[in-house]
């Protein structure tokens, strides 16, 4: 029995859910030859940096896209050697010690991080000499690699597309270090669910079009405006908004409902995404990498809103260049894509062909399958 020890980093939920897609399809694929544990690695570092790293994170992107996006780029050109990066590694490396007790105690055969940030502790810890010569994979959950997650000395990569793994190699990676397998999903969104169960599980009429609007685990952005434009249009379908871990967001788009009770169905978070995307036809959202890999996997069309700049304007940058979605950039333009959309099932039908083509529901199955068999 292979012990997998899988690491995240809960700056953003997509590394997590990714993670948790490994561990579950380790579970549900592997159940007789391995186990896997998840750990997110900010639970292990010490609280000062977790609510700086974290904190800042959600700052930037919320608050200063366009500084974020002004880092992301420079810190991407910047050499891997570099002064600056190099303290950054330290510092990481110093409040990382608890994970080095946690990997002796479990003793894993096998590690993944679906999040740059372990790559680079243990990239270190290795040429230290700190940790044995263990198997480590990283997986990257973006369409395109920041040169953050380009750590020597790991076993292997794991990436969704081929441009990135020419990037890689370009960057030095050697071709046999880089397996092309899609992000990793919950083994549920390759399952067979039909529109009608899925639409019952959130009490939506199967019969109408549905608009899945969404805004992330935590419901942030300006939806509740989206959300008031979408449902106020003449046409014939339902908006349903998921409004995520966020109360007060929810509160106020069942107030709105009550005044729309057929246009408008307001929904909390929830764990069943495949179901709620069965029921869908078209779905509003930002390009994070794990939500538009679910609505690939499913065949759904997008339209993309507000990406944040770097990652996921390169998630961006590769749906549309698929033709699997559309993207607004005003919120007129939305609503003008939505009616444009739902009145156009050929165009629609398109759309959702075209992401089922790039969509790889068993991401994660090929990962451990590979990593498995090593």
């Amino acid at each position: 029995m292979k012990k997998i020890l899988i690491l995240s980093v809960s700056a953003g939920q997509g590394h997590v859910r990714a993670a948790e897609a490994l561990r579950t399809g380790t579970e549900r694929w592997f159940g007789g030859e391995a186990e896997a544990r998840h750990i997110d690695l900010m639970d292990l570092t010490r609280p000062w940096f977790r609510t700086a790293y974290k904190g800042s994170y959600m700052k930037f992107v919320n608050r200063y896209p366009a500084l974020w996006g002004f880092l992301y780029n420079r810190t991407d050109r910047d050499k891997a050697e570099g002064v600056l990066n190099g303290l950054r590694r330290k510092l990481e490396s110093h409040v990382s010690e608890p994970l080095l007790r946690v990997m002796k105690e479990y003793q894993p055969d096998i590690v993944l991080s679906t999040h740059f940030l372990p790559g680079q502790v243990l990239g270190r810890w290795r040429r230290k000499g700190r940790i044995e010569n263990i198997d480590h994979w990283i997986v990257v959950t973006d369409f395109l690699a920041h040169r953050f997650w380009l750590e020597p000395g790991q076993t292997g990569y794991f990436t969704a597309t081929e441009e990135n793994a020419f990037i890689m190699r370009r960057r030095g990676l050697e071709e046999e270090r880089i397996e092309l397998s899609g992000i990793p999903i919950m083994p549920e969104f390759s399952d067979s669910i039909s529109r009608e169960e899925g639409a019952a599980a959130f009490g939506l009429d199967p019969a109408r079009t549905t608009v899945l609007l969404m805004a992330g685990g935590e419901g942030l952005g300006l939806i509740k405006d989206v959300a008031d434009e979408l449902s106020s249009v003449e046409a014939d379908y339902q908006l349903a908004v998921l409004a995520g871990r966020n109360q007060k967001l929810l509160a106020e788009l069942k107030e709105m409902a009550a005044e729309r009770p057929s246009r408008l169905a307001p929904l909390g978070f929830t764990t069943d995404m495949p179901k709620l995307l069965a029921a869908s036809d078209l779905v509003v959202t930002k390009p994070g990498g794990l939500t538009t890999c679910e609505c690939l996997a499913m065949g759904k069309p997008m339209i993309v809103v507000s990406p944040i700049p770097g990652q996921e304007e390169a998630n961006c940058d590769y749906l549309l260049e698929h033709c699997a979605a559309w993207k607004a950039s005003s919120l007129s333009a939305l609503v003008y894509k939505t009616l444009k959309l739902i009145n156009d099932g050929q165009t629609l039908e398109g759309l959702g062909r075209n992401a089922a083509a790039i969509g790889k529901p068993f991401a994660a199955r090929s990962i451990l399958e590979t990593i498995l068999a090593g």
